[in-house]
């Protein structure tokens, strides 16, 4: 990274040094139901590669070697089934740090997933992914795995100001989106706009057609809710959200 700002994939490197263990990775909590996609059972992850200011997240991100605890796949995935039936959910997901971060965590949760009648909700960043098409094609290899890709943003010069990283980075979430299709990876786009305009909006769609023009088909535009620490935050870094709604 040549650009002002951190590099995500040295701060995913760091990070898994805190949160990972061999096959376990850190949670604070196994399963609550969410109003997500008509009803999900969501485990919160602890550990990320980006800093946002406009994160809901608190402790998970910002303070990850005092938070949550380790646990096994099967403890995570046995935590996410039971809260998941009891409402009646079929898709599973964690949430509210980065995904991706360990790998072999992540995929033994899978394995796990592809035995049960649950799909699990990938949901990402897609920095390690543009990063490492490696570990896209490894997850091709999963049929009950949707990848749901948030880009910060519509811009690198938005990317910088909402997250602090490096410019460049920007890039990588696409490059995600792309090896994922020609994978054959479920997957769809997420972009957050509670900052943008029109004008850069119409450029991050653009961006995505290029990609395939079916990927503006699934298109979530992200809008951030403006929970008492996310406006403390926003309010420190001079940052003023063009909407308090939650996610379109």
């Amino acid at each position: 990274m040549t650009n002002a700002g951190y590099d995500p994939i040295k701060l995913a490197e760091s990070t898994e040094k805190i949160v990972v263990d061999g096959n376990k990775r850190k949670y604070v909590q196994l399963g609550r139901p969410l109003r997500f996609y008509g009803g999900t059972t969501s485990a919160t992850e602890v550990g990320c590669n980006l800093r946002c200011k406009f994160c809901f997240s608190d402790q998970p991100v910002w303070n990850p070697k005092n938070t949550g605890a380790f646990y096994t796949p099967k403890q995570v995935f046995d935590g996410l089934a039971k809260t998941a039936r009891r409402h009646g959910h079929t898709i599973i997901s964690a949430s509210a740090s980065e995904g991706t971060v360990g790998r072999q965590h992540l995929f033994e949760l899978l394995d796990l997933v592809e035995q049960s009648e649950f799909v699990y909700i990938l949901e990402t960043n897609g920095m390690t992914l543009g990063n490492d098409p490696e570990y896209v094609r490894d997850l091709a290899r999963y049929k009950r795995l949707h990848v749901r890709v948030s880009i910060k943003g519509c811009n690198e010069d938005e990317f910088h100001r909402l997250t602090g990283a490096a410019k460049e980075a920007y890039q990588l979430p696409y490059m995600a989106l792309k090896s994922l299709i020609e994978a054959g990876v479920s997957c769809n786009a997420c972009l957050m706009v509670s900052f943008s305009d029109e004008a850069s909006m119409d450029h991050a769609k653009n961006e995505l057609y290029k990609l395939h023009p079916g990927i503006l088909k699934s298109l979530e535009l992200e809008r951030i809710k403006l929970f008492p620490k996310v406006r403390v935050r926003l309010e420190k870094n001079a940052l003023k959200a063009n909407t308090g709604r939650a996610c379109a």
